[in-house]
């Protein structure tokens, strides 16, 4: 199996932090901070980067199929961290790629 190319990478690494941007948004709906202009503004950024990602996702699913479901399972958990769990992962992240 041969290594995987950075580009890819890359792509996946946008794929993800898209689909965690879109989770986030769908939380300040039904707050204060979601008012007529954030609203329709958020409501225009959303359907851009859903339109954005969708064929990207679509083709992620041809080449593996678990990938997504990977990904999503990863952004939910990140998703549901605090500030501090997130500066935790970052440390232990750094000392795991020292060990290799």
């Amino acid at each position: 199996m041969g290594k995987t190319p950075q580009k890819f990478k890359d792509a996946v690494k946008l794929i993800v932090l898209c689909q965690s941007v879109l989770e986030q948004m769908d939380t300040v709906k039904g707050t204060d901070l979601y008012r007529h202009k954030i609203k329709n503004q958020i409501n225009s950024l959303e359907k851009t980067m859903e339109n954005m990602i969708f064929k990207p996702l679509l083709m992620l699913d041809h080449v593996d199929e678990d990938l997504f479901t990977r990904i999503q399972l990863n952004v939910d958990m990140v998703m549901d961290m605090d500030v501090d769990e997130l500066s935790q992962m970052r440390i232990s992240l750094d000392e795991l790629r020292e060990t290799e």
